[in-house]
């Protein structure tokens, strides 16, 4: 019982570089390229099988940034919109680059 703890626990030890790296994409979409967020996203969505948690983390991530920009609510709405899409056998490359293209849209206009 206490080891399927412990190995979610060494799991997350081992994703904190990754989750380190997705806040600082998605939490600076005001001040980021276009260019820099689809040049990381293979390292991002490297494992396809984690899609969900990632966009999930995501959805944190833009949850937090309403208070400065009430356009991330719209953003919020967009990540689940793909999760979505993801779940129902949509192309995974199409799909997230269609998720970076429009939630950078929204921010930057």
């Amino acid at each position: 019982m206490h080891s399927g703890s412990v190995n979610k626990a060494i799991n997350l030890k081992d994703k904190e570089k990754d989750y380190i790296k997705i806040k600082k994409v998605f939490s600076n979409l005001e001040n980021i390229d276009i260019i820099d967020i689809i040049s990381s996203k293979d390292e991002i969505f490297a494992n396809k099988g984690e899609a969900d948690e990632i966009l999930s983390y995501i959805n944190l991530i833009f949850f937090d940034k309403i208070k400065e920009n009430t356009a991330y609510i719209k953003c919020m709405n967009i990540t689940q919109d793909t999760k979505d899409r993801l779940n129902k056998n949509n192309n995974f490359d199409m799909t997230i680059d269609n998720f970076i293209m429009t939630i950078w849209e929204e921010i930057n206009g």
